[in-house]
């Protein structure tokens, strides 16, 4: 039976894809470029964005058009650059696909887009309006050069002086070297404190869910050297499904929590104190039997 449930949910990833449609990607200072893609997906769906951030990127999005295209939608943006000349990269940005058949995301890679200089060859050279003066001061230049000279050799004392006995500090100082934590420990001491705040008592379930997945993804990570915070739910089940460490009671438990969590916090599903406090116990669980076991005995 979950052989069948698996292979339904790959059928309906793969339903999903873009095609990039780089209509003007390149232009000068203001002009307004324009790319989309055409995003394919089951009729009906509801489709909604990942926010982006393009503090400092010195992007301006001007406009983002969805429309109604056959076999999907078209996603268009219209952007333009003031700052300077060179080569952005437009952020990148996840599509969320919700249909009768559940949630899923899609990747969505920004494009680089190019700004050129509207000067010409001629408007770059410059000549002299005038020609050059020779303008005479009263400093003598020989005064000038000592007390140069005796400046460079006044800093580089103190340099040397400096540094000596920063090394006889140093050397005095005993070197302590603090060996890294491993995953699990700090996985379980940020589920502690994540037990302990406020979110399930003041009913804030979508910041619950977010710091839970992000500690168990975190975890996923340091234990078994996986890209699993880059990643979305879909993307990160394709990689535990490739990987022999990950079994199947890892996966389907894994999958259940991440996709409880992104209905909570993109489609706004509803949950309780009850539900929160099982997958916070399910997360712990997954942790305390995957975790390293050290040869002296774990009890952490």
């Amino acid at each position: 039976m979950r052989v069948i449930i698996f292979a339904l949910s790959l059928t309906q990833l793969f339903a999903l894809d873009a095609q990039f449609q780089g209509n003007s990607l390149k232009g000068s200072l203001g002009d307004i470029l324009s790319f989309s893609w055409d995003i394919h997906h089951p009729d009906g769906a509801n489709i909604t964005f990942s926010e982006i951030d393009l503090e400092g990127t010195g992007i301006e999005v001007l406009n983002r058009d969805l429309t109604q295209i056959e076999g999907g939608s078209n996603l268009l943006y219209a952007a333009a650059i003031y700052d300077s000349v060179g080569v952005y990269t437009f952020p990148s940005t996840i599509v969320y696909v919700e249909d009768a058949h559940g949630l899923d995301s899609l990747f969505l890679r920004g494009p680089e887009l190019e700004i050129s200089s509207i000067l010409t060859a001629s408007d770059t050279s410059f000549r002299d309006i005038k020609g050059i003066h020779e303008i005479r001061t009263p400093l003598n230049l020989f005064y000038a050069l000592i007390f140069i000279i005796v400046l460079i050799v006044g800093y580089m004392i103190h340099f040397l002086i400096k540094r000596l006995f920063k090394s006889k500090a140093e050397n005095r100082q005993l070197k302590i070297i603090v060996p890294p934590e491993e995953a699990h420990v700090i996985a379980l001491r940020a589920f502690e404190s994540l037990k302990r705040s406020k979110y399930i008592r003041f009913e804030q379930f979508k910041d619950f869910y977010s710091e839970l997945t992000y500690i168990l993804k975190q975890y996923y990570e340091n234990r078994y050297l996986v890209d699993a915070l880059e990643q979305t739910t879909s993307e990160f089940l394709i990689t535990m499904n490739s990987i022999s460490e990950f079994d199947t009671d890892m996966i389907n438990e894994t999958q259940g929590l991440l996709e409880k969590a992104d209905f909570i916090k993109f489609a706004k599903a509803k949950s309780d104190e009850l539900e929160s406090g099982k997958a916070l116990t399910m997360a712990i669980d997954l942790v305390n039997r995957t975790k390293v076991k050290s040869n002296q005995g774990d009890n952490t």
